[in-house]
């Protein structure tokens, strides 16, 4: 079972394979900040919340209805787990973004759908 979940509040995440409609496991990306800049000296710096993506090889339109009940409008305040770069899962508060463009439809699924999470707060165990 996948470690991911998604929730409003902190105390209502629920792993995404135990929604009313569930999600199958994303491929996820971790990007430790916002952005890196050039310095002079010929090094970068990271700027920024981390952001994440999940990206949904194939999703049907009750799952991605039910992955939009956590964001009704362009983006949301949210509470998710993911994978970071070390492999091992974090609790995060942050904003989803959900996607404006065109999306990759297939006789009623949905292809390779991403959504992103932005300014990521990592929340401490036990906190």
């Amino acid at each position: 079972m996948a470690d991911f979940a998604i929730g409003t509040t902190e105390v209502g995440l629920t792993n995404i394979e135990q929604l009313t409609t569930p999600l199958p496991e994303p491929k996820s990306a971790f990007l430790p900040y916002a952005r890196t800049v050039a310095l002079g000296s010929g090094g970068t710096l990271g700027i920024g919340n981390p952001i994440a993506v999940w990206t949904f090889p194939i999703l049907s339109i009750e799952q991605y209805n039910q992955l939009k009940t956590f964001c009704p409008n362009a983006s949301a305040d949210i509470f998710i787990v993911t994978k970071i770069d070390d492999d091992t899962y974090a609790t995060f508060s942050g904003v989803m973004i959900w996607p404006n463009e065109p999306q990759d439809r297939w006789y009623g699924e949905r292809k390779n759908f991403s959504v992103q999470f932005r300014q990521l707060i990592e929340i401490p165990e036990g906190s």
